[in-house]
């Protein structure tokens, strides 16, 4: 289960303020659901997406099993003066909602069985799935392969279960700003998968860094993220599919790669 720190919530908060990512995302998702309808997004950490579905919903019940991660979702819906975005502790395997959702957004959650068998139980429509379509981590000095959760691997479970679906990939620039070379350094630290991410050093990763082209700090990483869309029908979802609650990952968090 992925713990959120200061750092990482800091860094996380700079790069959803600086680009359009959350945004372009929702609209993305959209071209798949009504407008006017009742959303849960599952998983919510910081609460960016949920924020920009809130835009086109009647409400957004946004669910994680982080308290620091939700005080930066309540904070922008004050700061934002939004009325229709409801953030709840707790670890969405264990919280049904009195009346089933309209639809239900699984952004970097889990794998195929865990999602859809809470979607079964929790919602009535639409179920939103989206997932890494790029198999390296990202924010590594070395090459670390991602093998888990993918877009591609979704798509084999659910061809291999006769689950009928919509797919669509696409491409959002979700990269890092950084205030000094000290913040980038801690940042490839805290997110890097190499042996010994404690030796990372500024000469490791300068030439992956250039200026800012908004001129709002002097340094940013560029980052393209590969995505993968997947929208399906919860009546669609087979009864053998359904796992026990007891086989579950609990951990609902979305992490960075």
């Amino acid at each position: 289960m992925y713990v959120w720190t200061p750092p990482s919530i800091k860094f996380l908060r700079d790069a959803s303020e600086y680009s359009d990512y959350y945004e372009q995302l929702a609209e993305k998702i959209f071209a798949y659901l009504q407008q006017g309808i009742r959303i849960c997004d599952a998983g919510c950490g910081l609460g960016y997406l949920s924020l920009k579905l809130a835009q086109f919903s009647a409400s957004v019940t946004a669910i994680d099993c982080s308290e620091e991660a939700l005080e930066v979702l309540s904070e922008n819906i004050h700061k934002f003066d939004i009325s229709n975005i409801s953030p709840r502790f707790g670890n969405i395997f264990e919280c049904p909602p009195s009346t089933r959702y309209d639809a239900m957004v699984f952004c970097f959650f889990g794998n195929t069985q865990e999602s859809l068998t809470i979607a079964r139980e929790q919602c009535v429509g639409k179920v939103i799935l989206i997932k890494k379509d790029y198999y390296e981590h990202r924010f590594s000095i070395g090459h670390h392969v991602l093998d888990r959760y993918s877009f591609e691997k979704t798509c084999n479970d659910l061809d291999e279960n006769n689950i009928p679906y919509q797919k669509e990939r696409f491409s959002l620039q979700m990269g890092q700003p950084f205030h000094s070379l000290e913040d980038a350094v801690l940042f490839f630290q805290i997110y890097s998968q190499d042996d010994q991410p404690e030796r990372i050093n500024e000469e490791m990763i300068r030439n992956r860094l250039i200026k800012d082209p908004s001129g709002r700090y002097p340094f940013y990483l560029p980052s393209e993220k590969r995505l993968g869309l997947i929208a399906l029908d919860t009546e669609d979802i087979p009864d053998e599919f359904i796992i026990s609650g007891k086989t579950m990952d609990r951990g609902n968090h979305r992490r960075r790669d």
